[in-house]
């Protein structure tokens, strides 16, 4: 985005808030590759700050890197803006992250991570599965918990169902879930589990009910807005088709756009499937991902979802509970029955 965008963008979303009564927000700064213009962002950030504060609402920052231009440069940058923390996204023993040269880009972004710890960065990751990476799940466990870091396995999301067949960056469901349920084996496992608080939020739904990830939750369509250059607003990041914008924050002011019907159109589009309501999961899942079902007409985590979850659920009865057992449940009693669920995995 250019400067001027970026500064209408601020003020856009500060005039949204206010007008819906939001006591607090977070911006992300996501890309693209945020780093490339590090030394503006504190300029905006300012901005966005005394502007949200003059409205009494608290505003927050956070962002995603790809790590390779995680550089000391950046680390005042993190540490006085985003609380010391920073997502990155890397893809251990696998080829797809490379510099324009074809040069992978791994050892570089795993450096930079290493050196940001070293100074005090906190660093939390989403980790691509692919075929090169599916046999080295204990490897990947193991280098996130030396560096005690929080990572999220993910896979790439297809643009349209042939391309899962065609590319050996796609993995199956099956591949996907039993990646999945390898990792939680050996966190489940281990006397000095790694950090992972996917895992933990996880287990949190399975017995509250209640999704703690966007990717499932029932209005997410509601709650976030995401910008691009040249003012298109989105429902979320992933979303990227021009069938899928529901506004303009140069072109728009935000009184126009609360009373557009966009974010409901698009709704209508893509549904959750009938099938959804006889499931089990579907409290904490809600027909999962909206821009699953909007851009290929289906959830594509559920089935892998449904591999993994019921894995899961079995390890929380083994440990005496049962799927939605904190439901109604006091503060009290549920501090007690995860204690007793989770034992040394708190």
């Amino acid at each position: 985005m250019s400067d001027d965008e970026i500064l209408h963008g601020i003020q856009f979303v500060c005039k949204y808030a206010s007008i819906v009564g939001a006591k607090s927000l977070t911006i992300c700064w996501h890309g693209g590759e945020p780093f490339l213009f590090a030394n503006k962002l504190p300029n905006f950030i300012e901005y966005a700050n005394g502007l949200f504060s003059k409205h009494g609402i608290k505003v927050t920052h956070g962002t995603q890197t790809n790590a390779t231009l995680l550089k000391s440069n950046t680390y005042n940058l993190i540490k006085n803006y985003f609380n010391g923390f920073v997502g990155v996204s890397i893809d251990l023993f696998s080829k797809y992250r490379t510099f324009p040269s074809g040069k992978d880009s791994t050892d570089i972004a795993v450096e930079n991570i290493d050196n940001a710890l070293a100074s005090g960065i906190r660093c939390g990751a989403i980790n691509l599965l692919t075929k090169d990476n599916l046999n080295r799940i204990d490897d990947i466990y193991d280098f996130y918990k030396k560096r005690k870091m929080n990572v999220r396995l993910s896979r790439v999301f297809p643009i349209n169902y042939s391309d899962t067949l065609l590319s050996p960056m796609y993995i199956s469901d099956e591949e996907y879930a039993e990646a999945m349920i390898s990792f939680f084996d050996r966190w489940a496992n281990d006397y000095e589990p790694a950090n992972n608080t996917d895992i933990v939020k996880l287990i949190a739904d399975l017995l509250l009910g209640v999704p703690s990830l966007c990717l499932r939750e029932a209005n997410c369509y509601k709650r976030y807005m995401a910008f691009s250059p040249g003012g298109d607003i989105f429902s979320c990041a992933e979303f990227d088709v021009p069938e899928s914008v529901i506004g303009n924050f140069l072109t728009q002011s935000p009184e126009d756009f609360i009373k557009s019907n966009a974010r409901e159109k698009i709704a209508a589009i893509a549904p959750i499937p009938e099938k959804c309501y006889q499931c089990r999961f579907m409290p904490i899942c809600n027909g999962g991902c909206f821009r699953e079902r909007f851009m290929l007409g289906y959830p594509y985590r559920c089935k892998s979802n449904i591999i993994y979850w019921e894995h899961v659920l079995k390890w929380i009865e083994s440990k005496g509970g049962e799927l939605y057992i904190l439901k109604g449940k006091s503060v009290e009693e549920k501090k007690l029955i995860i204690n007793k669920i989770l034992n040394v995995h708190t």
